[in-house]
């Protein structure tokens, strides 16, 4: 494999491609170059320049003009809210919940109705059975 002074020298484009449009020299790389290294130059000079203003503001830079009412003057919307801490919130109901169901309480003391423990409410299903469901009608209308 013989290399010639040929080889490497720059040749003119054939005609052909002269008439067909075709792109006839390459991209020069230096323009490339030159961008690259200011985009990377800058980004520090842009990291200093948001810490000046930063300092500058004293790390307010959002409009607080805007508001209605002062934040202890603020109307809450109405129930259900959004809960503002879902751990505690969560514990809290698991909480209530267990104590319900592992608990004797009154669900509405004056018609007589209460709650008791899961654990009896199963042993005495499996005593009494479950009664049977009406067969009978409901007055005014018809059954499906």
């Amino acid at each position: 494999m013989s290399h010639t002074s040929d080889s490497h020298t720059i040749k003119e484009p054939s005609p052909e491609s002269l008439a067909k449009g075709y792109e006839v020299s390459d991209w020069s790389m230096r323009p490339v170059f030159i961008l690259t290294i200011a985009c990377v130059s800058l980004l520090p000079l842009a990291i200093v320049v948001i810490f000046i203003m930063l300092g500058a503001t004293k790390g307010q830079l959002g409009d607080v003009s805007h508001n209605l009412a002062p934040p202890e003057l603020a109307q809450l919307p109405p129930s259900p809210r959004l809960e503002q801490n879902p751990n505690v919130d969560g514990t809290r109901i698991m909480r209530e919940a267990t104590e319900q169901i592992e608990n004797y309480g009154w669900v509405n003391q004056r018609t007589g109705v209460a709650h008791i423990p899961i654990e009896r409410a199963k042993e005495l299903l499996l005593e009494q059975g479950i009664a049977p469901f009406a067969t009978t009608q409901p007055e005014g209308g018809t059954r499906p």
